[in-house]
């Protein structure tokens, strides 16, 4: 770069257009389109495209003059700066024509009161009559540090005598080169041109609005993750956008939700970064605002530029992005002009100064992350101190929150998840929360299908939607609040349920329900449940009894024929738990037969319910789902929410910690969600502040939706620390010695009391008493608060033996961790050891030093008022 670190010369060129923003201040109230001298309209003027990004930089510019003395230079064509020099009709420029109004400022209250200008539509434009009528750069120099192309394909991109002379130069070492560019993308001369001369030296701004208008497949509105990775593999490999790959950075904007950076590596490998709201999802934020405003894109780059002008050589282009993106939403919230004032109080014109401010606070509002290559472990596995991941299948979440989960569950039950999950998508449809990716993608794939249904106006059939959980996880819940998300007071819930059905009439009966409720100007949404049971004996017998209304929107009854109409048709399963199971019991022919393969035809769309249980593998479906502790953390806040307000306290649940540990950690729900309401239903709550363990219900009782007897083992758990730790430690040393003593053994131990042991010896003691609740368990055994006069215990044989080889196996782990290694004489000066063996080649008197530990397990635990059982299962 240049010597002088302070100037700062920057050519900013390329399509220019009139904009002409007519700004309805004032219409009258009639029934008829006629005349009417108080229909005002107010028209102002401001310049588009490369000339408003110009106007934007010179904004910037006079902000970094004052706060950190950069002179900025802004070289730019001979264009109209002021609307006494513009012409709506000049056939030299490009005009842009759009109806402004006054909106509501926001959806929701109190913001709803207030008001700002936005765009009604876009009216359209008029052509120059020059193909490329942008005129030269007034002091053009060929030295530029920054030349910023604003490419709409108006002409500029195929007009070489309209480019800067610093684009013409064969490398430009010096200098960068910002390409803001409109579809088709990754085309034309100038691309071309760029590519090939200045690549490493060039940064890319497009959207994704026009990147998927250029043969690529990206996805919509599904999940940050699937989006993220469809950009990643589109720009590195399909041929028709992966030049862009090249450049130095690439940045995708998805609007006021986000945005993705591809940069390339001096490797010449590419790194991808998502930058994201982990509430919204692209689109969704702006629907909170009604109306669009021109000018996104330009804030974005503006916020690249400014970088580059900060530290040429070194620029912050991920701080960019954050500082863009926060542009590009205070453009869109408070629109153009200023709130509360009309046109003629306040242009209504682009805001440059108030863009130009906000890009100087340089907010970071958006999580990023590295995305993953998607390709990754086809082209190299990942390394044995790398995350294990789900192949084909990536999370943030996973990213996240990688090895502690129970921790983060813990946190959102007491907090919320908006305060434990940072960084994280969250998939939000009216009350239902979630934060499993997989969920994510199927309820808004439903929520778009239900969404293009209802836009299309008279249906003459059914959507038809299936959704499979186990029982109580949910199913109905969920859709019904997706509905509702989308539709507010226009849906009508219905629920049948087909194994209550005793013959095929009451099928007709049902469906004359549907047909009223969309006679009363409501949109039915009916929940068939269990719709796969057994009818009249055969297997998923009522599948055939629906292919007509599914795919006629007509049901029979004798020899009427009845329409049901627009209606949403839910089928919940109720013995298959999810769409990979569905008919699988049975053989090809025999699902062919029942009509299995008609009905799925006539499906539009499913969605897997997970529930707040560990979703279980089968053959069919071998899963790994460790991040159930997440949903039930959510499912458990949200019920104690509803059910038990009182227990929070400024947003945060006083519960006592055993009592959350056993709510999250008991092996199963037996009936879903249904028993963690139950539990909570049960429990004596009335009037308190505190969920306590004196207000749970019996082991009796409990037993009914969990295995009582787990659930109170932990709630008693005991906690292994402080004093409580140090007391249990110093009796295992005491059952260590007398083991030894017992056989005639002597060593330093044996001489010691534990409060004058080294600190390494301590914690191994520690280690092991730490370790006692895990060996229990791996064997089948708990710890339970000694309250019932429990006889003294003794290991049976069996056990006795898995539990001393289960401590060697531990002892063995500490040691290699520490760098001791297997050598047939031990020296504890080198870190050698002759008991670093497996257990079947251990000598027995060194078998027994591990079997007087576990023998040793009850009375240790007695001293802490604990003693230990078998547990039922």
């Amino acid at each position: 770069m240049k010597k002088d670190s302070k100037n700062r010369l920057v050519v900013v060129t390329g399509d220019v257009t009139m904009d002409w923003n007519l700004a309805r201040t004032g219409q009258a109230k009639r029934g008829a389109p006629v005349w009417s001298p108080n229909d005002t309209v107010d028209i102002c003027w401001h310049r588009g495209g490369s000339a408003l990004l110009a106007d934007l930089l010179e904004a910037i510019s006079a902000d970094l003059l004052n706060e950190k003395s950069i002179t900025g230079s802004i070289r730019q064509p001979a264009i109209p700066k002021v609307s006494a020099e513009a012409i709506p009709g000049d056939p030299k420029f490009h005009q842009s024509f759009a109806i402004w109004s006054e909106k509501k400022y926001a959806e929701k209250p109190p913001l709803d009161r207030e008001r700002a200008w936005r765009m009604d539509e876009f009216l359209g434009m008029r052509r120059a009559e020059s193909p490329c009528p942008v005129m030269k750069v007034v002091d053009d120099s060929s030295e530029a540090d920054i030349v910023v192309l604003d490419d709409d394909d108006l002409g500029f991109r195929n007009t070489q005598e309209c480019w800067p002379l610093a684009v013409n130069m064969p490398g430009n070492p010096s200098g960068w080169f910002v390409l803001k560019m409109a579809r088709p993308v990754a085309q034309g001369s100038l691309w071309e041109h760029l590519h090939r001369q200045h690549a490493d030296r060039l940064v890319v701004v497009t959207t994704a609005y026009d990147l998927r208008l250029t043969e690529v497949q990206i996805s919509r509105e599904l999940s940050w993750e699937r989006t993220a990775q469809d950009v990643f593999w589109e720009l590195i490999h399909n041929p028709c956008v992966n030049s862009l790959s090249h450049c130095a950075h690439v940045i995708i904007s998805f609007g006021a939700a986000g945005a993705i950076l591809l940069s390339r590596q001096a490797t010449n490998e590419s790194r991808c970064l998502l930058f994201f709201d982990p509430r919204s999802i692209e689109g969704t934020w702006e629907s909170g605002y009604p109306g669009m405003v021109i000018g996104y894109t330009s804030c974005l780059t503006a916020g690249i530029v400014r970088q580059l002008m900060l530290s040429p050589n070194n620029p912050d282009i991920p701080q960019g992005i954050q500082s863009g993106l926060a542009a590009l939403r205070n453009l869109h919230s408070d629109g153009y002009g200023e709130k509360g004032k009309t046109p003629v109080q306040s242009p209504l014109v682009f805001p440059f100064k108030r863009i130009a401010s906000i890009l100087g606070q340089e907010k970071s509002n958006f999580a990023m992350v590295a995305i993953q290559d998607p390709l990754r472990f086809i082209k190299q596995p990942a390394g044995k101190d790398e995350k294990p991941v789900t192949p084909g299948f990536w999370t943030i979440l996973q990213d996240r929150y990688q090895g502690t989960l129970d921790q983060v569950a813990e946190q959102i039950v007491r907090s919320g998840p908006e305060t434990a999950l940072q960084e994280v998508p969250l998939g939000q449809f009216g009350n239902l929360l979630t934060v499993d990716r997989q969920e994510i993608e199927s309820f808004r794939s439903i929520r778009t299908l239900v969404g293009e249904y209802c836009q299309q106006g008279q249906q003459k059939r059914p959507l038809s939607i299936a959704v499979f959980g186990a029982p109580g996880s949910g199913k109905s819940f969920g859709i019904v609040e997706v509905a509702n998300s989308l539709l507010p007071g226009q849906i009508e819930v219905r629920e049948f349920n087909l194994s209550q059905f005793a013959a095929a009439g009451d099928l007709i009966s049902a469906l004359h329900q549907v047909r009223d409720i969309g006679l009363s100007g409501k949109i039915p949404l009916i929940f068939w449940d269990e719709f796969d049971t057994t009818f009249n004996g055969n297997p998923l017998g009522w599948l055939r009894y629906f292919l007509a209304p599914m795919q006629d929107g007509r049901f029979q009854e004798g020899q009427i024929g009845h329409p049901i109409g627009r209606s949403i048709f839910v089928f919940a399963g109720g013995t298959s738990i999810c769409m990979a199971d569905f008919g699988g019991e049975l053989s090809v022919e025999n699902f062919r037969a029942v009509k299995g393969p008609d009905f799925v035809s006539r499906l539009k769309g499913y969605v897997n319910i997970l529930g707040p249980n560990p979703v279980r593998s089968s053959e069919i479906t071998p899963v790994q789902d460790p991040y159930f502790v997440i949903r039930r953390a959510i499912l458990l806040r949200s019920i104690l929410k509803r059910n038990v307000p009182d227990l929070f306290e400024k947003d945060k649940l006083n519960i006592d910690s055993g009592v959350l540990r056993a709510l999250m950690k008991t092996r199963e729900y037996r009936h879903g969600v249904r028993s963690i309401e139950s539990i909570i239903a049960m429990s004596q709550l009335a009037g308190k502040k505190s969920f306590e363990r004196s207000s749970l219900p019996s082991e009796a009782q409990l037993d009914l939706h969990v295995d009582g007897q787990n659930f109170l083992v932990l709630v008693q758990q005991l906690e292994l620390s402080g004093k409580v730790l140090e007391d249990l430690s110093g009796v295992a040393h005491e059952i260590y010695c007398e083991g030894l003593k017992s056989r005639g053994e002597s060593t330093y131990a044996t001489s010691v009391n534990y409060k004058d042991l080294p600190e390494n010896f301590k914690e191994q003691n520690r280690q092991n008493v730490r370790d006692i609740p895990i060996k229990l368990a791996s064997a089948g055994y708990a710890m339970i608060p000694a309250r019932s006069n429990e006889p003294p215990f003794n290991f049976p044989g069996d056990s006795l033996e898995f539990l001393a080889e289960r401590e060697h196996e531990r002892w063995m782990q500490v040691k290699l961790a520490d760098g001791w290694k297997y050598a047939p004489e031990t020296d504890k000066d080198k870190k050698l050891n002759h008991c670093l063996v497996p257990w079947n080649e251990l000598p027995d008197d060194e078998k027994e030093k591990d079997r007087d530990m576990v023998r040793g397990i009850p009375k240790m635990l007695a001293r802490g008022g604990y003693a230990v059982v078998k547990t039922h299962g």
